[in-house]
Parts: C-alpha cells; structure tokens; sequence
C-alpha cells in the first residue's frame, strides 16, 4: 500500500503541515464539546447525538478505543528503513515514547479491569471517534519520536526534560490516585451518583482530569516539541470543557449539599 509506505517515510516538512490542521482540528472539537455540552464517556447525561450509533458494553468498548494507540505507536516508532527496529527504545527519544506507552498502559489495560461499569455502556461513535483519535495521534507521536527527531544523551539532564518528567509524573499520581476514589466511591451492587472526597477532590471536581493534564503539558515540556505541543492541546482543551460541564452537573444534581468553594478543573480558579 502505497499510502501505508508514505506514512512510514513521511518527512518533516509535511508533517508539520499535517500537525497545523490537525491542531485546528483540535481546537473546533474543543469547541463543539463546548457547544453541545457532551460528556462522550459519561453516563450522567441523557439525549446525546452521540448514541446515534448505538452502544457497546462499557468495559469492553474502553478496551478497544485504547488499544489501538499502544500498537499504531509501537510500531511506527519502531520503524526503520530496515524494518523493525527493537533498539530504538535504548535513546532518549525511547524514553520519551516509553513516557507515553506507561501512561497508556494504564488507561487500556489496568483501568478497564479496574472500574465498576457492569450494566453500563458507552456510545459506539464515542469509541470509534476515539479510535480513530489514538490511531492518528500514535503514529504522530511515534513516527516523531523515531523517524524525525533525535535528543542527545546530555536531553536527560536538561531543566526542561526534568522539570516536564516531574509534572508527568505528578499528574500521573493525580490521575490514578483520583481514579481510585471514584472507582471506590460506591460498592458493586450500588446504583446512583455520591459526592467524591479526599486528595484533590478537596479543590476540584475533575482531578482525573487536571492530573491528565498535567502529564500531558509535562510531556510537552520535556520533548520541547511541536508534536507534544499539539498533544497536549487535544487533551487539556477537551478536558478543561468538560470538566466545566461536569461541575456544573454536579452543582446541579446536590444543590447545597455540594461543597462551595471547590472549583472545576483549576484549584481556586476555575
């Protein structure tokens, strides 16, 4: 396949094209979320035009949104013009890729096995609007980090490299330590929605989502890249939107009995 072989020798020049309409992409999506006051993976909201395509088995659809962005940037960043390359991952820029893969790893194989779903579904345009999502993004990261840029060993002792695997790593604390309070907020057998408590809830209503962030920014902090800008553009501005729709829904749904000063996304901000 021609186009297939393209995508493998893509040069820079290109790719940078592609990364600008790609990042207008990003900011109409965060848009239209925006607009629409869709929550894609939430099942808190009902009439979304999202279920236009009808549903799939919560877990099941997690899975199979995820995974594709594991293999498409496994691969492309493996490539050479000999083929796979398994040494790839032994420089600097395999730590970058590695930075992504953890997280990755978490989100589709550990957390699906982990969340309390039975019963529940999602949207199938969710899921194959999310696939197509990780594949596009795994082969940018991936053919970035393996084919278009190479870092110097001294990378790794550069303030930005250390300062971005700081924040990556503290959001990905966030995140999972955020995750554990909602998976356990309620027992299997429990039905209907509680107010969650501790680590970061105590300042926002999304940390999962402000941890995720925060990652993300650190990622593109500690490439210095382009790709890691535009990465984490697709990430925090569809977060930031609806981590503002689910306060709300919050704020809602509680009423009085919803902590006052705790703010959306943004401690003591927003």
């Amino acid at each position: 396949m021609e186009w297939f072989e393209t995508l493998k020798t893509l040069e820079l020049e290109s790719y940078n094209t592609f990364l600008i309409y790609w990042f207008i992409a990003c900011v109409l999506n965060a848009f239209y979320l925006h607009k629409s006051k869709e929550l894609p993976l939430s099942n808190r909201m009902d009439g979304q035009v999202m279920g236009a395509l009808g549903s799939i088995d919560k877990k099941t659809g997690w899975v199979l949104m995820e995974i594709p962005v594991l293999l498409v940037v496994g691969y492309f960043f493996l490539q050479n013009q000999a083929g796979i390359n398994l040494s790839s991952f032994l420089s600097v820029s395999g730590v970058m890729v590695a930075f992504f893969i953890i997280h990755y790893f978490n989100r589709a194989v550990i957390y699906p096995q982990r969340i309390k779903v039975a019963g529940k579904t999602m949207p199938v345009y969710t899921m194959l609007a999310s696939m197509v999502f990780y594949i596009v993004n795994g082969y940018l990261i991936g053919h970035y980090f393996g084919q278009l840029k190479e870092y110097p060993i001294e990378w790794l002792y550069d303030p930005r490299f250390l300062i971005g695997a700081a924040l990556f790593l503290f959001g990905f604390f966030v995140n999972i330590h955020s995750d554990n309070i909602l998976i356990n907020l309620r027992d299997e057998d429990e039905s209907g929605y509680k107010i969650p408590h501790g680590g970061f809830f105590k300042h926002v209503s999304c940390p999962n989502y402000m941890g995720e962030c925060i990652e993300w920014i650190g990622f593109a902090i500690m490439t210095w890249s382009s790709i890691g800008l535009v990465y984490a553009a697709w990430v925090v501005l569809p977060l930031f939107v609806q981590a503002r729709i689910t306060h709300q829904w919050y704020v809602d749904q509680f009423g009085d009995s919803y902590p006052k000063d705790r703010k959306a996304i943004i401690p003591f901000w927003v």
